[in-house]
């Protein structure tokens, strides 16, 4: 008895010493705080963000003055049309990342534990409502320039009301992930909400100024609306009762929002956190590691259960076997209806860009424009249409992402990649078909149309091609990062990273550039160039994909 009393105090005293240890070890560290350079450079970053939000909300109105922009229904449909887009991105970031997160340890450890839940989950979600409220401000003051912009006029209320309606939208969107999250039958009904929001913003972007009737029915259509109507209608002298009640109405949603969400956090399912949890960690390596595809593959894995959709979108099986890689093509862009979407959108968002340029471009005022700042436009401008080719190339992605699942057909890997080729590029063709259409019947076909539409009918395949190779490349090669430990280590990996775009924008940009600035000016020979062009990136592009293809399946 005397031994084991000893032994069982000689076991507390070591308990005891480790313990203090611990403390004093946490001490010595400071307890998890972040140090003085963390506070530090925190703080040189906010205040970095501040003097640029800030000068580019003085700039505003100015710039909008240059670019002869007088507020009316385009302005307010730009404003409402955005804010549209922004919300229904912050629901998806929102239901598919999720507010509450835990760590896998903690979900493992502290959760089976007897007790309140809720006292474990509820800091977390004040963190999530921290993180987004501190994302919103630099959104609003983003918001408030947009607004001052396009009146052309300056307006000191704005930037204080634009702030207090994403500070709110930042709020119901947590409370809404926060909602789907505890109870996921309610998932796909947010999820859906949406992307009936994105469907929403893209219409008024595209016929509110032609429609003002639509814009002012989708902007007081719900707390979705109230944001941007407030916004726009304190930017354009406005009743300030209409703007002070839309706020108002937001935030108190907001408000129900997060009552709802707190209530609702301690009823949380494992399996959601331990969902949550992975995609945080799967998303925060792909963000650390400049991965793009990575990040792209979170977000598919983890965009939802559309079971009908694809049960639905399903296609005949084709007999012959050079048919298959076409139907394959045709049935994974059904099976993933939002890129075909993103792409009608870039490719609307492009041709806007062009019309805008041209039009500044067409101001008295303006003198030529160095090789610099032609370059400059240029790459801007084909940013939109490269966009539209990566997001019609999902095919060729899924194939170098796993490529086994594609051992079985009686093709070669060459083959079977440059036939990734045939189903972006008709799409682009259908594309440019119609808008050369609609540019005959609306107006000269020398146009911003016309010269759009021409780039995607002759620069379309060479575009995909661009993407195809960007696609089977490989992983990316972070040993680029290691030839120098200055500053400019990072530029040899950056031009790795953009290679695709700039051979897109060898294409495409010289045309562009021209079609915006000098429309006029010897228009066949600047056509004639597009396809030389064109056809000289297509062969080296099928030349190089057919290669890394055959060294990625060998």
């Amino acid at each position: 008895m005397a031994v084991t009393t000893e032994r069982a105090t000689e076991s507390r005293d070591a308990t005891a010493t480790a313990v203090a240890g611990a403390a004093r070890a946490r001490r010595a560290r400071g307890g998890g705080r972040p140090g003085f350079d963390d506070v530090w450079t925190w703080v040189c970053a906010a205040v970095s963000a501040l003097v640029l939000l800030t000068g580019l909300v003085r700039a505003a109105p100015g710039i909008g003055q240059g670019l002869s922009w007088s507020g009316g229904p385009a302005a307010h449909a730009g404003v409402v049309g955005t804010t549209l887009l922004l919300f229904a991105g912050q629901i998806a970031l929102s239901v598919r990342l999720g507010p509450v997160l835990l760590s896998p340890a903690e979900i493992t450890w502290l959760l089976p534990l007897p007790g309140d839940r809720g006292r474990l989950l509820r800091p977390r979600l004040v963190r999530a409502v921290a993180v987004a409220c501190a994302a919103a401000l630099p959104t609003g003051a983003l918001a408030s320039a947009l607004a001052l912009a396009l009146q052309g006029e300056r307006r000191c209320e704005v930037v204080p009301v634009a702030l207090l309606v994403h500070l709110s939208l930042a709020c119901l969107a947590v409370g809404l992930g926060t909602v789907a999250e505890a109870r996921p039958v309610l998932a796909g009904r947010v999820r859906l909400l949406g992307g009936g929001l994105a469907v929403a913003g893209a219409t008024v972007l595209a016929c509110g100024a032609s429609a003002p009737a639509v814009t002012e029915v989708v902007a007081w259509s719900g707390p979705w609306g109230w944001a941007g109507a407030a916004v726009s209608t304190a930017a354009g002298h406005g009743p300030p009762l209409a703007w002070a009640v839309a706020s108002a109405c937001l935030a108190a949603c907001a408000a129900g929002a997060l009552w709802r969400a707190f209530r609702a956090v301690a009823d949380i399912p494992t399996d959601a956190l331990l969902t949550r949890a992975r995609t945080g960690r799967e998303a925060a390596q792909g963000a650390t590691l400049l991965d793009v595809r990575a990040l792209t593959l979170v977000l598919q894995l983890t965009g939802g259960r559309g079971g009908r959709l694809r049960r639905a979108a399903r296609i005949p099986m084709p007999s012959s076997a050079w048919v298959v890689p076409l139907w394959r093509d045709a049935v994974v862009l059904l099976r993933h209806p939002w890129r075909p979407a993103l792409a009608c959108a870039a490719l609307v968002a492009g041709f806007a860009q062009l019309r805008v340029v041209a039009d500044w471009a067409a101001e008295p005022g303006h003198g030529a424009a160095g090789p610099l700042k032609a370059a400059l436009v240029g790459l801007l401008l084909v940013v939109p249409p490269y966009l539209a080719a990566v997001a019609l190339s999902e095919p060729a992605y899924q194939d170098t992402d796993r490529p086994r699942r594609a051992l079985l057909l009686p093709l070669s890997p060459g083959v079977l990649a440059l036939s990734h080729l045939a189903v972006p590029v008709a799409v682009l063709w259908l594309a440019g078909g119609a808008g050369r259409a609609a540019a005959l019947l609306s107006g000269p076909p020398a146009g911003p149309l016309g010269a759009y539409a021409t780039a995607l009918l002759l620069a379309g395949p060479a575009l995909v091609g661009t993407t195809l190779w960007g696609a089977y490349r490989g992983a990316p090669r972070y040993e680029l990062l290691a030839l120098s430990l200055d500053w400019f280590a990072v530029v040899p990996f950056v031009l790795w990273r953009l290679a695709p775009l700039l051979a897109a924008a060898f294409v495409l940009a010289p045309y562009l550039w021209h079609a915006a600035y000098h429309p006029t000016a010897a228009p066949e020979a600047n056509t004639l160039w597009l396809a030389a062009r064109s056809a000289a990136v297509l062969a080296w592009t099928t030349h190089r994909v057919a290669r890394q293809a055959r060294d990625l399946c060998g």
